[in-house]
């Protein structure tokens, strides 16, 4: 199933499961940010993908979650540690090379694995 929902541009916080399968299923590239306000690398790994999500908004989704605001969502992707990130389409998981932790990867890096996956 092919979903078409707007959502708003930039790097936002789901907290519901409705609203995480609804992403998921898009017929673009989500990528979700397990994260945690206590968190230190976290930030630095938040503030990468806003810039990556002004980048490349219209093509890719950039979501946040967190075990304080989505414990849920956090449950279903079975999230253990913060930072994590997931990356999906059309409900399928896809390989996001960097999982956990803030990569050791340039932001060149990251571009270079979305522009091959956001269409």
């Amino acid at each position: 199933m092919r979903t078409t929902m707007q959502r708003p541009t930039g790097l936002y916080d789901v907290a519901d499961l409705e609203t995480f399968y609804g992403i998921v299923q898009l017929d673009r590239l989500s990528i979700w940010m397990a994260d945690s306000q206590s968190c230190w690398s976290c930030k630095r790994l938040r503030e990468r993908y806003r810039r990556l999500a002004s980048v490349y908004e219209g093509r890719a989704e950039f979501c946040r979650i967190g075990r304080e605001f989505a414990p849920a969502v956090c449950d279903v992707l079975n999230v253990g540690v913060t930072p994590a990130t997931f990356a999906f389409r059309c409900g399928e998981a896809l390989d996001w090379p960097w999982p956990v932790g803030v990569p050791a990867k340039s932001e060149a890096q990251h571009r270079a694995w979305l522009d091959r996956h956001a269409g």
